[in-house]
């Protein structure tokens, strides 16, 4: 994927690079916008991984996290996913305990997942 996001753009200001969300490879106060999208139910401490990206945001930078939070997850913080952040408020919780100033939610309508069943022809 990173391959194919530089082969997009020739923008100096962007970097792309592969690690972990719990130790990003820039310097304190590096940065003015941080982006997770669909990648913060895997990350394997999420507290520390905000920590990381409040850390390299400069002062008045934004996070812009995008996953699935919603009330109806709760069934998989028993079994899958013991201790993510399943829930704005588990979430906010996790956001305020790294730094961040409450956060602003925005409900966002995903892209309809579809399948298609296909059959060989003779």
């Amino acid at each position: 994927m990173i391959q194919a996001a530089k082969s997009l753009t020739d923008d100096e200001r962007l970097t792309f690079v592969t690690g972990v969300a719990e130790q990003l490879p820039y310097a304190d106060a590096s940065m003015d916008l941080v982006v997770s999208s669909t990648s913060f139910d895997h990350w394997s401490d999420q507290g520390a991984g905000l920590a990381e990206c409040a850390r390299v945001l400069r002062p008045g930078g934004h996070l812009v996290l995008v996953d699935q939070f919603s009330q109806w997850l709760i069934p998989t913080l028993a079994v899958s996913r013991r201790g993510k952040a399943r829930t704005r408020r588990r979430a906010t919780a996790l956001l305020l305990g790294a730094g961040f100033d409450r956060p602003d939610w925005h409900h966002l309508c995903a892209v309809i997942i579809n399948a298609a069943v296909a059959t060989r022809s003779s």
